[in-house]
């Protein structure tokens, strides 16, 4: 019931207004119709797992270690400073931070009687004091073990939500209509499964870009002329 409710795609979680790139390669022609809609979606994907999940593991792992409160905090703090180093664009790292954040508000807010998680008020208090971004690979493997998610649910969970936030923000482009982005939700299974499979047992140390040119696109957002997204 918890995983059907963290797919839920009005959980408020701020991936709403994130494109990931897509509306500034609209914009740049790279993106125009159906074929070159789904060939972004696959290079997305599988560049997200192989350049991000590595985090949302190592923080899983992190939290489901049997250090202290005090040492997976630490630890965590860590791991957001890795990936901020690691993230080689500013529209990227604020999409990331603003996502992460309201997943730890998430978590003490919607899900706080069910997790009572003294980490993730921790790791709240120190991205409020300005010690870390909350980056949100790093805040959302904690948050899903923290509520039970298991390890595989919650990696394809984490790529499920990005791709699905893709294509929803194909449909408010105008790339694809409400019925046809569900047919291209479910053809994007099939390389989504691929690209699990290939980062799931990445480490943040092994982590890189499969796709740099969707890096340099998405760098260019904040100087698109007119836009509806942050990202």
């Amino acid at each position: 019931w918890l995983l059907w409710m963290m797919a839920d795609s009005a959980l408020p979680t701020g991936g709403f207004v994130a494109s990931s790139g897509l509306e500034a390669s609209v914009q740049a022609g790279y993106v125009h119709n159906e074929e070159t809609l789904l060939k972004f979606i696959s290079s997305s994907v599988h560049n997200y797992a192989l350049s991000t999940l590595p985090f949302v593991t190592k923080a899983y792992e992190i939290s489901q270690s049997e250090s202290t409160d005090d040492e997976k905090v630490e630890q965590l703090i860590k791991l957001d400073d890795f990936y901020e180093a690691s993230t080689s664009n500013a529209i990227t790292k604020r999409a990331s931070k603003a996502q992460g954040t309201a997943m730890l508000m998430l978590l003490s807010k919607s899900f706080g009687q069910l997790s009572k998680s003294v980490v993730g008020t921790k790791l709240k208090l120190q991205v409020r004091l300005g010690r870390i971004g909350g980056h949100l690979p790093v805040c959302f493997g904690m948050a899903c073990q923290h509520l039970n998610v298991s390890l595989s649910n919650t990696q394809e969970l984490f790529l499920f939500l990005f791709v699905r936030a893709i294509i929803s923000a194909a449909v408010r482009l105008n790339l694809v209509g409400p019925y046809y982005a569900q047919t291209l939700l479910a053809q994007c299974q099939e390389f989504t499964e691929e690209a699990w499979k290939l980062g799931r047992d990445v480490q943040p140390e092994d982590a890189a870009q499969s796709s740099p040119l969707l890096d340099i696109i998405q760098g260019t957002h904040d100087h698109l002329y007119s836009r509806i997204f942050n990202s």
